[in-house]
């Protein structure tokens, strides 16, 4: 079976590369009620709820590229520890607004029908929530680990020698505490220690793409369409895999979301100098596919409390190095 494939037209007069607007754009307010629900009208809510996802990733791409440049080993971050704390602070918001983004399309369908209970009969909402429920599992997961187990997400940064090629592997954890020895959680990282920063990034990118296509397929169904060319819309998504792609593309051995899906980066105009970054790693930029690879020193960075005295270090089984095919 083949993966879904999507494509981002990255030319600054491409429209929206978001499958849902088309069909919002066209939805007829008969028939829906939202408005009736204290809630703007499904476009709306819609354009909304995507501006601040793509807000909150772009703004955690580009403080982590700077992350990035900033120091190649341990020794150079030193002085960039306020740098590194918002980098942390940005995926927090950015799986925030991701699992806000599932409360948004189900706000979306819900108003299309008069009560909870036609709701829930009907068989374009019953696959959509099936669907969305699917995707949303790691970003759910992640934002109530934050949100209810206290579960502070914590970076870890590993040194690399890669052929002449030499930096440093930046991820996260989800702190946990057991029996008083604080470490990754242990739920949460039962099969999984340590997770690539970039990899979430794609993650949440990944996850608006596919949830936008699911809503076009529930709303083509669903509401009335007015009868005419839909107005342009406009969003930051683009902008924010152009940030994303200029990233290094690794994982410590966790799923990447390009194993599920296919994503093809477009630039209809041929302007591509924008993907391009000195990262190496990055689209511009690739890995070596014969370089010998060696690890350096490692750092887990925990927030002390004046208490705990005991924490469990750890380290990824394997780190994976993936390149982007032409």
């Amino acid at each position: 079976m083949s993966k879904p494939s999507f494509v981002v037209d990255i030319a600054e007069n491409a429209g929206s590369n978001l499958d849902a607007h088309t069909p919002l754009a066209l939805t007829s307010e008969e028939g829906c009620h939202h408005h009736g629900n204290g809630l703007r009208m499904p476009l709306g809510i819609y354009n909304v709820s995507i501006a601040r996802v793509c807000s909150k990733v772009l703004r955690l791409c580009h403080r982590l590229e700077t992350y990035f440049d900033v120091g190649h080993t341990l020794r150079s971050l030193e002085g960039a520890g306020d740098l590194l704390e918002e980098v942390i602070d940005y995926v927090e918001l950015a799986l925030y607004a991701a699992a806000e983004h599932v409360d948004d399309i189900d706000s979306i369908a819900s108003g299309f029908f008069k009560s909870k209970t036609l709701r829930d009969k009907n068989p374009a909402y019953k696959q959509l929530d099936k669907s969305i429920k699917s995707h949303k599992r790691f970003v759910a997961a992640a934002a109530n680990a934050i949100k209810h187990q206290q579960s502070r997400i914590r970076p870890y940064t590993l040194e690399y020698l890669h052929g002449t090629e030499y930096s440093c592997f930046h991820g996260y954890f989800f702190e946990g505490v057991a029996q008083g020895t604080v470490g990754p959680n242990n739920i949460f990282h039962l099969n999984q220690e340590i997770f690539s920063i970039t990899t979430l990034i794609w993650e949440i990118l990944v996850f608006v793409l596919q949830c936008s296509r699911e809503l076009s397929t529930f709303v083509n169904v669903t509401s009335k369409q007015i009868i005419g060319p839909p107005r342009e819309q406009k969003t930051s998504l683009a902008e924010t895999v152009i940030a994303a792609a200029r990233l290094p593309l690794y994982t410590f051995g966790e799923e990447h979301p390009f194993s599920r899906v296919a994503l093809h980066i477009a630039a209809s105009d041929g302007k591509i100098d924008s993907l391009n970054s000195a990262l190496y790693g990055s689209i511009g930029n690739q890995w070596s596919q014969n370089a010998q690879a060696q690890f350096g020193q490692f750092i887990l960075r925990f927030s002390g409390d004046g208490v705990s005295k005991t924490f469990r270090l750890a380290n990824p089984g394997k780190v994976v190095l993936q390149n982007w095919a032409h």
